[in-house]
């Protein structure tokens, strides 16, 4: 399943592990054609989704076997109706996909839903894919998010042109793209700060080229989920404030 989009692929190891199976690291990315680093971003996303919830569960590592999983869960290959109403109002309120992109995913959610809860959950879905508003211009900024998210996984510096700006291209070493509030975000380095975080709205970038030398191994590590994360909130603060 190599170039497997992120949106796909934490629902599908979010999926694995609400159904109890055991995550080995590796054969995951092997699978999936990500990096370590990447994995452990998934992870993060996930262990902050189920705090966030107040669910109860949590993703641990288990260091005899060398994997991750959800303590307490058998392992039953299906989803419950309250975890695909979960996803569904996600994606929903999120509107990135393009519709056909939705209404598939819908059916392959049901698919796996708890055998006693499978005419209310196809219900649901009708429901929920009978509302569904694409949001933005979905071509466009689904090209650049995956091309983004390629360049993150291969260390690749980019050159970017932001809308509205006259100036020469930036060169920029891109390590994330993170969401918060409805909004996509671009975080990375530039060149002549190599520890400093920048931001940067996907929404706002015109386009963007890639250049052929990669940038050092170490300015992708130092990056971490939190630390964009914080950023991101205190940008928001700043805005809301004005």
């Amino acid at each position: 399943m190599t170039g497997t989009d992120m949106t796909t692929r934490i629902l599908k190891l979010y999926e694995a592990l609400s159904r109890g199976k055991e995550i080995f690291k590796l054969s995951f990315c092997a699978e999936y054609g990500v990096s370590e680093r990447t994995f452990e971003r998934d992870i993060e996303k996930i262990r902050l989704f189920l705090s966030e919830e107040y669910s109860g569960k949590e993703v641990e590592y288990n260091p005899q076997r060398a994997c991750y999983r959800i303590p307490g869960i058998n392992e039953s290959g299906s989803l419950s109706g309250i975890e695909i109403m979960i996803i569904v109002k996600i994606l929903k309120g999120e509107g990135a996909l393009e519709k056909n992109e939705f209404q598939g995913l819908m059916q392959n959610l049901q698919k796996v839903s708890e055998p006693g809860k499978k005419i209310e959950i196809k219900r649901l879905i009708k429901e929920e894919s009978s509302q569904y508003e694409e949001q933005g211009e979905h071509d466009a900024f689904l090209k650049l998010f995956g091309d983004l998210h390629k360049c993150i996984i291969e260390r690749n510096i980019i050159r970017l042109k932001m809308k509205g700006n006259q100036d020469n291209k930036t060169r920029f070493f891109p390590v994330a793209v993170e969401y918060m509030d409805s909004e996509f975000y671009l975080l990375g380095y530039k060149p002549d700060s190599e520890t400093e975080l920048t931001v940067l709205r996907l929404k706002d970038i015109d386009y963007f080229q890639v250049s052929i030398p990669k940038y050092k191994e170490e300015i992708a590590d130092q990056y971490s989920y939190q630390e964009g994360k914080r950023l991101l909130e205190n940008i928001q603060k700043k805005e809301k404030r004005k």
